[in-house]
């Protein structure tokens, strides 16, 4: 059996685990722990203390594998300039949007300007759930854009299957018809033997 020290560091480890497997994937500062004025050096520092943490060779949580491919994915997101950018880009127009509705409130009477400060970390937790609102409804809009894409292909695949299977039947009716003309030709010139009057001998007489 382990000792305290051990066991206090084994349910740390589990709580780690269990805290950025509740953050959404698309709020990579959540699952870091970081602000989102946050820089690289404390980005790094920040995946550093917690792999260390969440590591699969360093807890028995079922889950620590999933947690620790989700913290890398974080990390690797606030280290790329783009992606970065793009995200903080998302967080301002949150916080735009919360602060306009906040504002009205306030205007409404039913809160006070000094909520609506970034000092205030109930206006921050806002902002971020409104970041994750956002992010959720453009990827289920990306996500409703992709099935009509797919579905639109499939019916044009489906269009373009059933053009070629018409250009394939009409392939093989008009080889068909092609290859049976010798005997169409052959039954018709019989036929036409067979129609044609046989000259009798009282009219080879009569001819004489």
């Amino acid at each position: 059996m382990g000792t305290n020290t051990e066991q206090i560091t084994q349910d740390t480890r589990q709580l780690e685990v269990e805290r950025v497997l509740k953050h959404s994937a698309l709020d990579p500062f959540g699952i870091l722990g970081v602000s989102y004025k946050c820089t690289p050096k404390e980005v790094k520092m920040a995946y550093r203390t917690k792999s260390l943490l969440i590591h699969p060779d360093k807890t028995t949580h079922e889950q620590a594998r999933n947690a620790f491919e989700k913290l890398k994915k974080a990390e690797a997101e606030l280290m790329d300039e783009e992606k970065r950018k793009s995200i903080q880009a998302m967080l301002n127009e949150a916080r735009r949007e919360l602060r306009a509705e906040w504002q009205k409130d306030v205007t409404e009477g039913r809160r006070s300007s000094e909520e609506i400060s970034e000092d205030n970390p109930d206006f921050e937790k806002a902002v971020m759930a409104k970041y994750r609102a956002i992010m959720i409804d453009i990827e289920w809009r990306r996500r409703q854009k992709l099935k009509q894409r797919m579905a639109d292909e499939g019916r044009a695949a489906a269009k373009e299957e059933k053009d070629a299977e018409e250009k394939r039947r009409k392939r093989e009716a008009d080889k068909a018809w092609e290859d049976a003309r010798d005997d169409r030709v052959n039954s018709w010139r019989s036929f036409q033997a067979k129609s044609k009057p046989k000259k009798t001998k009282k009219s080879k007489l009569s001819a004489s």
